[in-house]
């Protein structure tokens, strides 16, 4: 029989807990320095890199966690990890989702579009093709893909690698296929 259950949280565990739930807000200060404007993948990187930062030196030097056991700093990473995922996750949701995308022009607009206008109306006037575009610049900086003669080609060794991992996973994990 379980007489009481202990809640209070170490300082470590609270260091944890603070420095994570504060990433958005780091997210948001270096979205706003110049050389990383655009750069999200950069940008969420280097907030993760600030909140890892920051629990290390409040583990390090904060009152009361000096004493910090192996299990301790164990569950701290393991909350900044969930934390990071979380906001990962979110963040994602937010940059790039394309359907929220279409309920914000919508409402720009403030007036019902037909598809055609709504296609045009997209990302600031950017239209439709902007996706194509993005998606395409982000595989060719992973090395998938590369432009030769105005064509796209599959990467022999890394974008075939990619490509047929995405088929597994799609497969082993009953998802719809995409193409």
């Amino acid at each position: 029989m379980i007489d009481w259950l202990d809640f209070s949280l170490t300082p470590t565990v609270l260091y944890a807990l603070v420095a994570g739930s504060a990433l958005p807000i780091y997210l948001a200060l270096i979205a706003r320095l110049t050389p990383f404007s655009g750069r999200k993948a950069l940008q969420f990187l280097l907030s993760s890199v600030v909140m890892i930062v920051l629990w290390i030196g409040l583990v390090a030097a904060g009152p009361g966690s000096h004493s910090a056991g192996r299990a301790e700093i164990g569950i701290g990473v393991m909350i900044l990890v969930a934390e990071s995922l979380f906001y990962l996750e979110v963040w994602s949701l937010l940059s790039r989702s394309y359907t929220l995308g279409l309920l914000v022009t919508l409402y720009r607009a403030n007036r019902p579009l037909d598809e055609e206008e709504l296609a045009r109306s997209y990302r600031g006037g950017s239209g439709l093709s902007w996706i194509m575009e993005q998606r395409l610049s982000g595989l060719i900086g992973a090395g998938l893909v590369r432009e030769d003669d105005g064509m796209v080609v599959l990467t022999p060794v890394r974008g075939v690698a990619v490509a047929c991992l995405y088929r597994l996973s799609i497969m082993v994990l009953g998802l719809r296929r995409t193409g």
